[in-house]
C-alpha cells in the first residue's frame, strides 16, 4: 500500500511540472508609437559620420587615398544594400573602370590584384602580379639598366623593391657605406640606383666618401697646409677617376721657361705630389 501510494505521488509530481513547460511565456509589450520620430526629413550623411562607422576605411583614405581623397558616395552610390541571401555585393561594389581606364596597358587589367585596398590607392602591396612587366611602366629605369649594365641589371626589381610597389630602400640593405655615418642621399648623389657605376661628379659631393676608397690619398689632403687642400676633389677630378692635366687650372706658368719645361715635361716632376704641394715656409 505504502508503495502505491508513493507512485502516485511520483506521478502526481510530473504532471504538475509539464504544466509549468506548456505555459506560454507572456508576450512582451510593443513599442511606444511615435510618428513624430518620422515626421523630419533624413540629412545625408557627412564624410565624418561615415568614418563614425567606417573609421579603418576613413583612416587609409586619409593617409594612402592619393586622389581617392573625395566623396566616399562618389564612388558608392549603392550603399547599406548588402543581402547575404542575395549575396549582392559585387553588384553594389563600384566598378574601377568606371572612372579608370586600362592606365598601365592591356597586361595590367585586373585593378585589385596590385590595388587589393582601393581606399589605400598609393599603397599596392602585391609586387608578384606584375614582377615581369616593371619596364612597361617604369621605361626610364628599364633602359637604365639595359643602357648602362651593372649588377643591378640582374637583379629582380623586387629583390630591391621588396614588400610593396613604390618602395625605395636603403642601399645599407646591401652595401656598406664609405663612412660610418653616410646617409642613403649620400649614396644617390653618386651611384644612380639604376646605373650604379655611372658616378656623375659635382662640387657639392660629400667629400668624406671619397674617403672609402682613397683613404690615404684623403688623409693627405685633409693635412696639406697647400692650396689644394682649400680645393674640393670633384673641382679637379670632375667624372670619377679622371687625372686632370695641371694646366687645366694653372695654364703655363709664364715664370717657367721652355727649356725648364722641356727638361721636366711632368709637372709633378717638380711638384711631386698634387694632394700635398711642397709650400714656403
Amino acid at each position: 500500500m505504502t508503495r502505491f501510494i508513493a507512485i502516485l505521488l511520483a506521478a502526481a509530481s510530473l504532471s504538475v511540472v509539464g504544466m509549468v513547460t506548456t505555459i506560454p511565456a507572456q508576450q512582451q509589450p510593443l513599442p511606444q508609437h511615435n510618428p513624430a520620430l518620422y515626421a523630419v526629413d533624413p540629412q545625408p550623411l557627412t564624410l565624418d559620420q561615415c568614418g563614425q562607422c567606417h573609421p579603418v576605411h576613413f583612416t587609409d583614405i586619409r593617409q594612402q587615398g592619393g586622389k581617392h581623397q573625395f566623396d566616399c558616395r562618389e564612388c558608392h552610390t549603392t550603399f547599406h544594400a548588402y543581402n547575404p541571401r542575395k549575396n549582392n555585393f559585387s553588384a553594389i561594389m563600384p566598378d574601377c573602370t568606371e572612372c579608370h581606364t586600362l592606365i598601365h596597358g592591356d597586361k595590367h587589367s585586373q585593378c585589385l590584384g596590385c590595388h587589393s585596398n582601393p581606399h589605400a590607392a598609393t599603397k599596392a602591396p602585391s609586387l608578384a602580379v606584375v614582377i615581369s612587366f616593371c619596364a612597361d611602366c617604369h621605361t626610364d629605369q628599364g633602359a637604365q639598366l639595359a643602357e648602362k649594365p651593372s649588377l643591378h641589371t640582374e637583379l629582380s626589381c623586387d629583390e630591391c623593391h621588396h614588400s610593396e610597389h613604390g618602395l625605395i630602400p636603403s642601399c645599407a640593405e646591401c652595401h656598406q657605406p664609405h663612412f660610418s655615418s653616410q646617409d642613403f642621399a649620400g649614396c644617390i648623389a653618386c651611384h644612380p640606383a639604376h646605373q650604379p657605376l655611372e658616378i656623375p661628379f659635382n662640387p657639392d659631393i660629400e667629400l668624406q666618401t671619397c674617403s672609402g676608397c682613397h683613404d690615404d690619398i684623403f688623409a693627405k689632403w685633409q693635412s696639406t697646409v697647400s692650396l689644394h687642400g682649400q680645393v674640393s676633389c670633384a673641382e679637379c677630378h670632375t667624372a670619377h677617376k679622371e687625372i686632370p692635366d695641371c694646366r687645366t687650372c694653372h695654364g703655363t706658368p709664364p715664370a717657367h721657361s721652355k727649356t725648364m719645361l722641356k727638361k721636366f715635361p711632368n709637372c709633378l716632376d717638380c711638384h711631386l705630389d698634387v694632394h700635398d704641394l711642397p709650400t714656403k715656409n
